[in-house]
């Protein structure tokens, strides 16, 4: 049975309105007599004020929306963890919520989000909803994700395309010329940029960068798996186009890497002295992989704080402008690029 305030106000012989002036301090005294009689029955009754309508009357209900396409991928998943962390550290309670990356599934959660009265909401990368329907929403909104200056929210950035190079550059530091990718679906708005970095160094080098040497794949073991048995078969289109099968895999996440190692072990294929491999995201994971992943890495704690200061910013400051932040990661060496193979 719920207990309500007028079941408190019964038990302590006053009105409603003066357990409300006790519960909430004010806005009328009340006499100590009254205050300790309140008390004792909230204790006595087990109590509880409705926080959702007491933060409604304060016109905040001090939570935070978070959207992301894939909690299964221990990158989002660690970010989802920081992001939760940093707002409990300021006493917002997040609503975690996972797309997929399908776009009727990202719009009906973010209009559940507004409905629930949010104070605010973090859009994690690989959503198709940045553009128009943010800038519709009364509720500020920090995108995790690439937007435009002009775009109308503010926005924390990883660089991407930026990352995937250096990861391919290293690589090629290693004599490496016929270097396949593996990549997410393109509908996660970060892989064709992954992609793209790939290319693009691959072509400053000199160095293939044919279709024929990307596999596009879920983020998960199986995706990356699957990816790098497409690429790395005697079969293979690589093999077939250019004689030889590729020797060193950039691979765009973590999670797909621990796949590729997995493939690469079904085909009698050693890491790194046959395919040496780079992946971007730096999780926990790749520390505990076998051989450990050279990775780089995108630091969530950083990225969360970053992100969760700029919104909580907007969400005590309305109107405050816009703001958009870049962050580089930084390659963190393991065991399956060749490096320790070379010391």
């Amino acid at each position: 049975m719920v207990v309500t305030r007028s079941d408190v106000a019964r038990e302590a012989g006053v009105s409603p309105a003066v357990v409300s002036y006790v519960l909430n301090n004010g806005p009328r005294p009340a006499s100590v007599q009254a205050r300790a009689r309140v008390l004792e029955a909230v204790q006595k009754l087990g109590y509880r004020p409705n926080a959702i309508a007491s933060a409604l009357r304060a016109g905040s209900t001090q939570t935070i929306g978070f959207l992301t396409p894939n909690r299964a991928n221990p990158f989002f998943g660690a970010l989802s963890e920081a992001v939760e962390q940093r707002l409990n550290d300021e006493g917002y309670l997040m609503l975690a919520a996972t797309t997929h990356g399908y776009q009727p599934d990202e719009e009906r959660l973010l209009h559940t989000f507004v409905d629930r009265r949010v104070d605010g909401l973090i859009i994690a990368a690989g959503t198709s909803l940045v553009g128009s329907a943010l800038r519709d929403l009364d509720a500020p909104v920090l995108v995790l994700d690439h937007a435009p200056e002009s775009a109308g929210y503010s926005s924390v950035q990883t660089e991407d395309h930026l990352d995937a190079a250096a990861a391919v550059d290293h690589l090629q530091n290693h004599g490496h010329d016929l270097i396949g990718c593996v990549v997410g679906p393109p509908r996660i708005r970060s892989e064709p940029l992954c992609l793209a970095g790939w290319r693009t160094q691959q072509q400053r080098a000199g160095a293939f960068a044919g279709d024929e040497l990307v596999a596009f794949a879920d983020q998960s073991e199986a995706g990356g798996a699957s990816a790098a048995r497409l690429l790395l078969s005697d079969h293979g289109r690589p093999a077939i186009l250019h004689g030889r099968r590729p020797t060193a895999l950039f691979v765009g996440s973590d999670i797909q890497a621990v796949g590729v190692l997995w493939a690469c072990h079904e085909l009698g294929l050693r890491v790194p002295e046959d395919v040496a491999v780079v992946s971007l995201g730096g999780t926990r994971a790749a520390a505990y992989a076998i051989p450990t992943l050279s990775t780089v890495r995108q630091d969530v704690e950083y990225l969360a704080g970053a992100a969760c200061a700029q919104l909580l910013r907007l969400v005590h400051e309305p109107g405050a402008p816009q703001t958009h932040l870049r962050i580089r990661g930084n390659l963190v060496v393991g065991q399956t690029c060749g490096c320790a193979a070379a010391g």
